[in-house]
């Protein structure tokens, strides 16, 4: 049976309590896109795909209609683009050090921040914070996290030598949950902090490409599969088999889940039989 989001829940945690009795489970495909291997991307909560690709970026409704196309020339290449909110996304280009920030017609809203004057030397990655002023990001070459403060560096808030503190060299994405932020190390496992930067609690689970959550669930992409985690219980687990091959990352979004192979996004729902 195909079932709504707010069945979805109980279902999950009905499998995770009760692995192999009540239900098999797996995902429907509903839709495909063509995406180009380079090309970066994200779903922005209302079905929408936006694509980065070179030097445009573009954005596609639910039926793959073109709905705005913009040139990003001056900036070039994006590495991540994410939702800030329902009516902001940013681009960050870690070549240039800059983040740009655009709104749902992907028009340049406002002057890109220069990470450099913020003192960082070289940011791998950076993730939305769920404060509007502020964002995460790695500089990889001093191994520090910080929290930055959009008014200004004397109210931003780092924490230096991680790779010390975590052991941790491996990091593939910075997400922020429910007031958390969640640190992938693919070869160890995802470390979380408060957000003033505090270790709390460290998810061991091995060979994880990237993460995304749903209401109180974990999901990691791993190969062949997607394993979802109660966060009130780690040890316990549900797996979505994929497949889809070369799977490289998801988002979760409302009720479905999208899929990003080389060529292709994939659009499809939980199915429990």
């Amino acid at each position: 049976m195909t079932v709504h989001k707010h069945t979805i829940r109980l279902l999950i945690t009905a499998l995770i309590l009760l692995p192999g009795i009540l239900f098999s489970q797996r995902l429907e495909e509903l839709k495909t896109y063509p995406i180009s291997g380079q090309a970066i991307w994200m779903v922005d909560g209302l079905e929408n795909i936006i694509i980065s690709d070179r030097d445009r970026l573009t954005k596609y409704d639910k039926n793959g209609k073109l709905l705005f196309e913009q040139s990003q020339k001056s900036l070039g290449r994006l590495d991540k683009i994410e939702l800030v909110n329902s009516l902001k996304i940013y681009g960050f280009s870690e070549s240039q050090q800059l983040v740009c920030f655009y709104d749902n017609s992907l028009t340049s809203m406002e002057k890109c921040i220069d990470l450099s004057e913020y003192d960082l030397v070289n940011v791998s990655t950076v993730a939305s914070s769920g404060q509007s002023d502020k964002m995460w990001a790695f500089d990889q070459v001093n191994s520090s996290l910080y929290l930055l403060s959009f008014k200004g560096l004397l109210q931003s808030q780092n924490v230096k030598n991680l790779n010390g503190i975590l052991d941790a060299a491996h990091i593939a994405e910075l997400i922020e949950w429910d007031n958390k932020l969640f640190i992938l190390d693919n070869q160890k496992g995802i470390y979380v902090f408060d957000l003033y930067g505090t270790l709390i609690r460290f998810i061991e689970v091995q060979q994880v490409k990237w993460i995304q959550f749903y209401n109180d669930y974990l999901i990691c992409l791993k190969e062949g599969k997607l394993e979802m985690i109660s966060l009130q219980n780690d040890k316990k687990s549900v797996d979505f088999p994929l497949k889809y091959e070369g799977v490289r990352d998801f988002y979760v979004d409302d009720a479905f889940i999208y899929l990003r192979s080389a060529t292709t996004i994939t659009k499809a729902q939980f199915v429990f039989e």
